[in-house]
């Protein structure tokens, strides 16, 4: 029997072409992210109360308290994001705060890590709110259930003002980034 000489280029060669399309299936997939990863690793949202032991905390004076709040308020409307998410395909989960309806179509929002957060608590740090912009409308279920959003996230800074029903006040909330949504979907794990 006469001995064949095979090349395996052509193999190989397909075998790399298959890897780079199986690749490019996946490169359009959204990066799921939680909260923690939108805020810088050395960055301490309690910094500002930190420095006081519990007995210090519990005897400040009514101003003293009231300028401590405002303080860390502040410093959360500052709050440092994290640049590589710019212009980053993400999938995030959270809760969504209605802004802007057409109809019965949400068109804008913005999404928070926790029920309640900016309407029974204040207002979380801004690198913890994203705006959402909608081009289609979304028509939302519920406030109280957790959805996913996805889309291209953008470090853009924003307030928003807040108005719940009945209250004469609105609320001013701050927020880092922005996302044009694609996608809402129910959150399920």
């Amino acid at each position: 029997m006469k001995h064949l000489k095979v090349s395996h280029r052509p193999l190989l060669l397909m075998l790399l072409l298959s890897c780079f399309s199986w690749h490019g299936a996946f490169a359009d997939e959204p990066t799921k992210i939680d909260w923690e990863s939108l805020m810088p690793q050395d960055w301490n949202p309690n910094k500002v109360f930190d420095d006081l032991t519990d007995d210090q905390y519990y005897a400040l004076s009514d101003s003293e308290l009231m300028i401590l709040e405002q303080t860390a308020q502040a410093m959360f409307d500052a709050a440092p994001v994290v640049d590589a998410f710019e212009g980053k395909q993400v999938k995030v989960p959270g809760f969504v705060l209605p802004l802007e309806f057409s109809d019965t179509l949400l068109k804008e929002f913005l999404l928070v890590p926790y029920y309640g957060a900016c309407i029974h608590t204040p207002p979380p740090p801004a690198n913890q709110i994203i705006y959402g912009n909608l081009k289609t409308g979304y028509e939302l279920e519920s406030i109280y259930l957790p959805v996913w959003i996805t889309g291209t996230l953008n470090i853009s800074r924003s307030q928003s003002q807040l108005n719940e029903e009945g209250v004469v006040d609105s609320l001013a909330v701050q927020s880092a980034y922005s996302m044009n949504v694609e996608l809402i979907e129910p959150y399920i794990e």
